[in-house]
């Protein structure tokens, strides 16, 4: 799990997950969730590469289980 960000704002943090079998990758790209009101959040979306349709379920639901458990902002 990469993230990226700039401090500056209150914007969403970029995040990536990269996993590899053998030499194909696999990478989940998007944006944490912010909180920017009282019930309000901004951000929290991803895609996913291509090679998860094609790739083991279990890639798929390991990545969509660390995403949704680094989404939120601290």
């Amino acid at each position: 799990m990469y993230k990226t960000a700039c401090r500056g704002d209150v914007s969403p943090s970029d995040m990536k997950i990269i996993m590899y079998e053998g030499g194909k990758k696999y990478a989940v790209r998007g944006t944490n969730k912010i909180k920017v009101g009282e019930k309000i959040y901004e951000g929290g979306a991803y895609t996913t590469d291509e090679a998860f349709k094609t790739g083991p379920l279990v890639f798929a639901k390991y990545a969509a289980t660390l995403w949704k458990k680094n989404l939120l902002s601290n």
